[in-house]
């Protein structure tokens, strides 16, 4: 593998197995990363979100979204309420039990934060910041702009196809 194809690899797996560390730890309150997560947000937003406002925080689908929260309500974690003027929307908010737990949820995830880079110093914290902002900066121009690939990678053009030219009989 080269040091290309192994950053790359680092970038998908690096986050999935901070989380599993944090699942491991919050599994006593019986808590997996489909909860934690969510219950995490609610914890940190500002107000009480809508759905939609979790969902794309999350990156999953309105109808994922639905189920995760009906476990979560099911539970007794958080409860949906109606949006003041807008009969369609919810907003979601913990409940004491959440509230209760919030402490110690936030405290593990530190933990797991200050553990994992506890043999990173400042200087490369920075340099990696600085590095996953210019790669990030570039996929998000790439993202938006009206051309899918630069003119070096495109495809050829199609050409109008030669005229046939007509058999004579000899």
């Amino acid at each position: 593998m080269d040091d290309i194809q192994e950053f790359v690899q680092l970038l998908r797996t690096v986050p999935r197995d901070w989380r599993a560390v944090i699942d491991r730890r919050l599994a006593p309150l019986g808590l997996s990363q489909a909860k934690w997560m969510p219950l995490l947000y609610l914890m940190r937003a500002d107000g009480p979100p809508t759905q939609t406002e979790i969902a794309k925080h999350l990156e999953i689908e309105s109808p994922t979204l639905v189920r995760l929260l009906d476990r979560l309500a099911a539970d007794g974690w958080i409860e949906r309420k109606a949006c003041p003027g807008d009969r369609r929307a919810r907003h979601i908010h913990l409940t004491p039990r959440a509230k209760a737990a919030g402490a110690d949820i936030q405290t593990i995830v530190m933990e797991v934060r200050e553990q994992l880079l506890q043999d990173v110093s400042q200087a490369e914290l920075s340099r990696c910041i600085a590095l996953l902002r210019r790669i990030n900066q570039a996929a998000q121009t790439m993202a938006t702009s009206d051309d899918p690939l630069p003119a070096s990678r495109a495809a050829p053009k199609p050409t109008a196809p030669k005229p046939r030219r007509k058999r004579t009989g000899t």
